[in-house]
């Protein structure tokens, strides 16, 4: 029965997509392109028009969230009872091996563990008494653990990533043992953890071809979604279940491609036409979320890449208003710019707080933000994440300082005691806390006198004893300090700043930490004679803020948590050099650039009406003051086009904002021009020094002023780029 009702709703190209039913194909969905309508809908055309038996189709995406949309929308077109197997990687690959495990040697029932209990098995794994370093390994955890994650997830062969990505010949070798081991555990215990679904899935599929084969008549017609984001192991995967009846159509948008750094490798989508040489290629460039002023920046920002596809999306959104860019002379102007508009739409341009969001680079850069919109009582969320003073590392920094100033705080000394670890475990601690509370008294005194406990071994008192002599220190630091330099102190005393910066595996930690350090140097600045146990109260009223309704709030967001979300008003902050793009991209590759880039136009594409790019002359990040220039992206976006620029927060005189920072806290920052640098030296063929990188050559040289970019190759490490005016004080010209 032939339904060509379902057609009525596409564009030209979406319709000539969906009909293209046999063979490869690949569609090219940019942003707000409506990939999922034309996924879902050539499905349901295969089914009515095409009558293809549902047990055929098999469409694959990457969430939960994501399958059950699709579920939805083919249930719509096709009925609630449709057999088409819609699910994401993991689910799919969990549901061939429970019917096929015992061909690659795991018992039928296998478990499958979460994070939770991978972590658990290397922690026990790295306990084991009979290793001698298993207290100094403990410390390390998270940096194993995150090499294991990364090798199983890159689908690295060990050794090969060893070498690789990892400098520390100990940590080197460490990481090779524990690898064998925990795969070697998980095994014994007849357990995948999820990278293991995938790995063996394929091996499943290459040792046994009769298995494939059964695969491979099932799945007829192949979808799939978010094709960007494939790394190897998925990718191989689709191509093993291709091979049989060569039909498969995935989608994707090599511009929106922002994880390579778990694994995604944009070169899956990029390269499709070389592994499927008759695929053909449909784009997707009309944009249904976007107003023309909105695109056009997109548009200009992404067409700095060399790695992409050639096209440029279209809206019939024309007009709306332009893009305003804003440079603050510091940081605390940008956020009271930012809260003006947040203001000024709420109050005079009728938007609602749950249409605007506030997007950045790196979480490390809410905290301003969120205790701005608590000043000024509107309800926010922060969207993926933690709030800044929820985040773990810092919960751990606050109980400390907490014990310091409140020693008969149970709660916060027990949640410490052994942060970082002391060999202090959870038996011990409730058997202090029992016998504080047997007293009458306080675990402060119990660990103060831990020498007159009875039930404890003299290896437990030894190690409460090291913790009360921090304990007591810090207490001692309390009085003598001011509350900067108490905080510095207690963070390095406590062995937390170590610790963090010990873990490779999750850098914004530290990052956090140093952040909020700033936080208590500029609560001292703005409230001279404030104290740090007022620093303590003020930060336990935003804690304690009361419940928000999520649907009506600002979204506080990094970029990669928003990904296939949009708003009507969107705020991208930090637009600097070394944050936006980051330093390591900065200095490390083109490729990475590009990511960056992508990310940036990530963000743009989120606005459906209203885009606001900041940035900061002066930003006192991590208690440093940092004199920064603009992205780069910023004059990517703004082109030749003339954007809304307004010259002071102050511009718009309807506001009825009034800023919170004023004085000497907001005021213009010192000009760099002490530290100028002569960029008209830095030509084409000019040799140069580099501390890091050594001789060599500048072979291109981009953009001016500041803003310059010199492309410099050297022997054995290819061409590099630098931004002059940052990248001067490391070299020297030759």
């Amino acid at each position: 029965m032939t339904d060509l009702s379902i057609l009525e709703n596409l564009n030209e190209e979406q319709r000539r997509a969906v009909v293209d039913t046999e063979g490869a194909l690949l569609v090219l969905a940019g942003a707000g392109s409506g990939k999922t309508r034309v996924l879902t809908t050539r499905v349901a055309y295969l089914v009515k028009n095409m009558n293809v038996d549902p047990y055929n189709i098999l469409a694959i995406t990457f969430t939960n969230k994501a399958a059950g949309e699709m579920k939805q929308r083919v249930a719509n077109m096709l009925g609630e009872s449709c057999e088409v197997w819609i699910s994401t990687f993991h689910s799919m690959c969990a549901q061939i091996l429970f019917r096929e495990c015992e061909r690659i040697g795991y018992g039928k029932n296998f478990s499958i563990y979460a994070e939770a209990e991978c972590a658990r098995v290397l922690k026990r794994i790295m306990k084991s008494p009979s290793d001698a370093d298993n207290e100094k390994n403990a410390k390390l955890f998270d940096t194993y653990y995150g090499h294991i994650k990364r090798i199983k997830s890159f689908n690295h062969d060990p050794k090969e990533y060893a070498e690789a990505c990892i400098g520390e010949s100990k940590i080197k070798k460490e990481t090779l043992r524990l690898f064998d081991l925990y795969q070697a555990e998980l095994k014994n215990n007849n357990a995948m953890d999820f990278d293991d679904l995938l790995i063996n899935t394929v091996k499943l599929f290459d040792e046994n071809p009769d298995v494939l084969e059964r695969y491979q008549r099932r799945f007829r017609y192949i979808h799939v979604d978010e094709f960007q984001d494939t790394n190897k192991i998925q990718y191989r995967l689709v191509r093993q279940l291709a091979k049989g009846y060569g039909n498969i159509f995935v989608v994707g948008d090599e511009d929106q491609s922002i994880y390579g750094w778990r694994g995604a490798e944009i070169s899956n989508i990029l390269d499709f036409k070389k592994d499927f040489p008759d695929a053909k290629v449909y784009k997707l460039e009309q944009n249904y979320r976007s107003t023309a002023h909105i695109l056009n920046a997109a548009n200009r920002v992404i067409a700095n890449n060399k790695k992409r596809f050639d096209k440029v999306l279209k809206t019939t959104k024309e007009g709306g208003k332009r893009v305003e860019v804003f440079n603050a002379y510091n940081d605390r102007e940008e956020v009271d710019y930012v809260m003006r508009n947040i203001n000024d739409l709420v109050t005079l341009a009728g938007y609602n707080y749950g249409d605007i969001a506030i997007l950045m680079r790196a979480n490390s850069l809410s905290r301003q933000f969120e205790e701005a919109l608590t000043l000024y009582n509107m309800p926010y969320r922060v969207y993926g994440g933690i709030r800044f003073y929820e985040r773990k590392e810092i919960k751990e920094l606050l109980c400390y300082l907490r014990i310091a100033i409140n020693p008969f705080d149970n709660e916060s000394a027990a949640r410490i005691i052994n942060v970082p670890r002391r060999g202090i475990g959870d038996a011990t601690v409730q058997k202090l806390i029992e016998c504080a509370g047997a007293n009458g008294t306080h675990l402060f005194d119990v660990v103060k006198n831990i020498e007159n406990v009875d039930g404890l071994n003299a290896g437990t008192k030894q190690k409460i004893a090291g913790f009360r002599n921090l304990w007591l220190s810090l207490i001692d630091a309390a009085g003598k300090s001011d509350a900067v330099a108490f905080s510095e102190y207690v963070l390095k005393a406590s062995g937390l700043f170590d610790m963090y910066k010990a873990d490779e595996a999750e850098p914004d930690r530290v990052e956090n930490l140093k952040e909020f350090v700033s936080a208590v140097n500029l609560f001292r600045k703005d409230n001279p004679g404030k104290t740090i146990e007022d620093f303590l109260r003020m930060v336990a009223l935003i804690s304690d803020a009361d419940e928000i309704d999520d649907s009506n709030s600002v979204t506080l967001a990094t970029i990669h948590a928003v990904k296939g979300l949009e708003f009507p008003v969107v705020f991208i902050v930090a637009l600097e050099e070394n944050i936006f793009p980051s330093s390591h991209a900065v200095i490390e590759s083109d490729d990475n650039i590009e990511e960056e880039r992508r990310l940036m136009y990530v963000a743009i594409t989120r606005a459906k009406e209203r885009l606001y790019v900041s940035s900061s002359r002066c930003r006192f990040r991590f208690n440093q003051r940092q004199n920064n220039l603009r992205s780069r992206f910023v004059q990517e976006l703004i082109g030749n086009v003339p954007a809304k620029t307004p010259q002071t927060p102050q511009s718009e005189q309807k506001s009825t904002f009034k800023p919170a920072y004023t004085g000497a806290a907001a005021a213009k920052p010192a000009s760099p021009a002490a530290n100028a640098v002569d960029v008209s030296e830095y030509t084409v063929g000019r040799k140069v020094e580099h501390s890091k990188f050594g001789t060599g050559v500048i072979v291109s040289v981009s953009g001016s002023g500041n803003e310059t970019i010199a492309g410099i190759e050297f022997e054995n490490l290819g061409i590099k780029k630098f931004v002059v005016a940052l990248a001067a004080k490391n070299m020297r010209l030759l």
